[in-house]
């Protein structure tokens, strides 16, 4: 059996995740959350890794998909089991701490959509830092249409995304729409013609390994911190981010390369 997560080193500091169920539209079951945790689990304290981008497997004469979302087909779910709430919180708390673990990840984490994203894929996308997308990307949240709601973070990271009104809309009739439609309303931040998608992406992925990586790390908890409290202890996270940078190679090489004219090499330390 395929690997349900499939690595690929890309370039020397960017890893490709992708999700490995191209016959199911890369629909995540329990196996999948499983070795997703651990690969990113592990790339997380890998410092020659310093981009994680994550996407979806495809396959000809299929569909392409960046991921369908929760495998309802999944054989470890069952409706009528007497513990069939017990079994589904579990999976659920486990999403969402995977998809927390995402979200506050000490690397950047971009989100390559190359297909249909519902639900739970859209959720995964959500959890991440950046979200790229191919122009033939949909996006959409069904679980209404099925009875329930999104449960994987969905109400509330979207919500923070695109404003009250548009996760409403979405959540509330079902609806999918364009990347471009997407875009307009900042659930993506970049949309490119097909073909293009991965270029884009690893360019971008590689602007951001040439910086130090432990300020990139300290930005995004500075940033996220400040996005979940008030204004004064936002900017106290920022004053502790900063006061840590002063001790750091990397800001000794940074400074020392902007006096001397060039690129600067920062080794994370």
């Amino acid at each position: 059996m395929n690997d349900l997560v499939r690595l690929e080193e890309t370039d020397t500091r960017i890893v490709k995740l992708v999700l490995n169920r191209p016959e199911a539209m890369n629909a995540i079951n329990v196996p999948m959350r499983k070795q997703l945790a651990v690969e990113l689990e592990r790339l997380a304290y890998d410092d020659n890794i310093r981009v994680v981008i994550i996407t979806g497997a495809e396959k000809e004469g299929r569909r392409k998909a960046f991921s369908s979302g929760d495998d309802l087909k999944d054989p470890g779910f069952k409706m009528e089991s007497p513990t069939a709430v017990l079994d589904y919180y579990k999976v659920t708390d486990e999403m969402m701490r995977l998809y927390d673990f995402i979200d506050n990840y000490p690397k950047p984490v971009i989100a390559m959509v190359n297909g249909i994203a519902l639900g739970g894929g859209v959720e995964l996308a959500l959890s991440c830092d950046f979200i790229f997308a191919g122009e033939n990307a949909v996006f959409g949240f069904p679980e209404v249409n099925l009875g329930f709601i999104p449960g994987w973070g969905g109400t509330q990271r979207l919500t923070r995304r695109v404003g009250e009104a548009n996760a409403k809309r979405l959540i509330f009739t079902g609806e999918t729409i364009t990347a471009r439609e997407a875009k307009d309303i900042s659930l993506v931040d970049v949309v490119t013609a097909e073909e293009d998608l991965w270029n884009t992406t690893l360019e971008f992925a590689r602007r951001i390994t040439g910086k130090s990586p432990l300020m990139i790390t300290a930005a995004k908890k500075s940033i996220e911190r400040g996005m979940e409290c008030s204004m004064q202890s936002g900017l106290l996270y920022e004053m502790l981010g900063m006061m840590m940078s002063l001790k750091t190679e990397d800001m000794k090489e940074g400074i020392t390369a902007f006096l001397e004219k060039r690129k600067p090499i920062f080794t994370g330390k």
